[in-house]
């Protein structure tokens, strides 16, 4: 989901990650896009159940941020990609769904 423009990355990491708590143990993968400072920003969560099944968030954010034109990465169940193309974001979190669904 694009959230739009956001005042700091923590703002939507802290989200992603309340959002993932919620869902439970069942499979769940959260990635939320937004403009901050002009440029985009899409912060990937998995949980446990997500990350048994090699659903992990670096590997998701790197492809999320290929598609901003820029690069990503950090641990298997929280991570962050940016780039330049601010107006890509819908397409970077379909990039993280069509992983997901593989």
């Amino acid at each position: 989901e694009n959230l739009g423009s956001v005042a700091s990355a923590d703002d939507v990491r802290t989200l992603v990650t309340s959002v993932r708590e919620r869902l439970g143990a069942d499979q769940a993968v959260v990635a939320l896009g937004a403009d901050v400072g002009g440029k985009p920003v899409v912060i990937v969560a998995t949980n446990e159940a997500a990350r048994s099944n090699l659903l992990l968030a670096g590997d998701l954010a790197k492809a999320a941020a290929a598609v901003l034109g820029g690069g990503g990465g950090g641990k298997a169940d929280l991570a962050q990609g940016g780039g330049t193309d601010v107006s890509a974001i819908a397409s970077a979190i379909d990039a993280v769904a069509a992983a997901v669904l593989g």
